[in-house]
């Protein structure tokens, strides 16, 4: 009997590890909004809470919690300037600009934005977040510009995309 207890006690313990519990696709869902008044992209980005503290400590060289948002959030900004950029008609890569985060029981919304003044009209963008953590990683984005919509789905080695708006 001892030993059946021991037993349920490790394989209890292996099933109820974090990896074993992890998610098992690797996706991002963001809506960038372009506001004419204030003429920027407002992107709100959606991911999983443990993929970003596993890339953001990864890259810190230490532990990172979102909990302890004044370390987290200059970590985010400075990997989202890397791996989410957009280069308006001209070439020229719109700096970020951290707006916040709202961080859920196993999600977190990060709200950051871009000025692009010519609207997005002519815009190429590339969206490499978390595809250094996962090979398999998807990222979604959908653009508004007024009654415009379109999407884009970017995988591991896509570079920069037009974006094309739709009626």
């Amino acid at each position: 009997m001892k030993h059946r207890m021991s037993s349920l006690a490790i394989a209890l313990a292996f099933v109820c590890t974090p990896t074993i519990l992890a998610h098992r696709y690797h996706t991002s869902f963001a809506e960038a909004d372009y506001n004419r008044d204030e003429q920027s992209l407002q992107v709100s980005l959606r991911t999983f809470a443990d993929d970003l503290e596993n890339i953001l400590s990864r890259r810190a060289g230490k532990r990172i919690s979102l909990e302890r948002r004044k370390e987290a959030e200059p970590l985010l900004l400075a990997y989202l300037q890397e791996c989410f950029q957009i280069k308006s008609s001209s070439g020229e890569v719109s700096k970020l600009s951290w707006v916040g985060m709202e961080v859920k029981v196993d999600a977190v919304w990060l709200y950051f934005e871009a000025k692009v003044p010519g609207g997005l009209r002519g815009m190429v963008v590339r969206n490499r977040f978390l595809q250094d953590l996962f090979g398999d990683q998807r990222n979604v984005i959908n653009f508004k510009e007024g009654e415009q919509k379109t999407a884009l789905t970017f995988v591991r080695g896509d570079g920069f995309k037009a974006v094309e708006m739709k009626r």
